[in-house]
């Protein structure tokens, strides 16, 4: 068990381990490595240093989505639009930036991203500036979105559970990247700045514990999907640790975004019962 700042990973090793991790080269897209090392970064991030500089100097938030018309020749192309963007952006004093590139289903990239910048720095500089170096792909003031971020912990939740989506959604799937990407597509996530995150705290937990903790979390996320409405969330939650194989579903485990407060309780909950938890 894996307990981050904001969120609880566990599973059960195998009992033998003989698989050869294969070094990383040409990033071709999305891969399930790729989406848990981000979500395991999201998780990490300490929500309290983010709306001020190291110096204590204020710094305001924004998510953005940023697009194109025309697709670019190759990920090189949309590397070097990327950093020039950041460039601006650097220059306007951005003190920290997250961001994702994903697909359109017209196989055309857009920029995800959240940001802090000093309060003076007005938000249309934000889309002006990114119209200023894609306009040569056909960027319109009319494509892109910004959003104040206001509730920071509410966002890295949301975009937490953004991030965990697979890589068959439509926005990661291979057949969406551009023919031209398709051998290379480059990072597909990064972040650039000061991000202040805590090491995750491991847990050894007996069987007992594991499987007590997986019916907790899905209860928990069964009753996060119902008040907030969300119908296709409450079917995901109740089918959580299901699967089409018993021998899978007997040692399926569970990632879920749960404050560490709450996740400690739950902990101790466990050790009041009886069950063995070792930190």
């Amino acid at each position: 068990l894996k307990l981050y700042r904001h969120g609880v990973t566990m599973g059960t090793p195998p009992k033998k381990n003989d698989h050869l991790r294969a070094k990383r080269g040409t990033v071709e897209g999305w891969s399930e490595s790729a989406t848990r090392r981000m979500v395991h970064f999201l998780r990490s991030v300490d929500e309290r240093t983010l709306d001020t500089t190291a110096s204590g100097e204020p710094l305001r938030g924004y998510a953005i989505t940023l697009t194109v018309r025309d697709c670019p020749p190759t990920a090189d192309d949309w590397k070097r639009l990327r950093n020039a963007y950041f460039k601006r952006l650097t220059r306007l004093g951005v003190y920290r930036v997250h961001w994702v590139t994903e697909w359109q289903r017209r196989g055309v990239p857009h920029l995800h991203g959240a940001l802090w910048l000093p309060i003076s720095v007005p938000r249309g500089e934000l889309l002006l500036n990114w119209v200023a170096v894609a306009n040569e792909f056909g960027a319109s003031l009319r494509g892109q979105y910004s959003l104040e971020i206001n509730d920071t912990v509410g966002w890295f939740k949301y975009l937490s559970k953004h991030s965990a989506r697979g890589v068959q959604h439509y926005q990661r799937h291979p057949e969406n990247i551009p023919p031209s990407w398709k051998k290379k597509t480059g990072r597909v996530w990064g972040k650039t700045g000061d991000w202040a995150t805590t090491d995750p705290v491991e847990f050894d937990i007996s069987s007992e514990a594991y499987y007590r903790l997986r019916r907790i979390l899905r209860n928990w996320r069964i009753a996060d999907a119902r008040t907030a409405g969300n119908s296709w969330r409450i079917k995901s939650a109740r089918g959580m640790l299901k699967s089409h194989r018993r021998e899978l579903s007997d040692v399926r485990g569970a990632s879920e975004w749960l404050e560490m407060g709450p996740a400690l309780q739950v902990l101790d909950y466990l050790r009041a019962q009886g069950h063995e938890i070792t930190c």
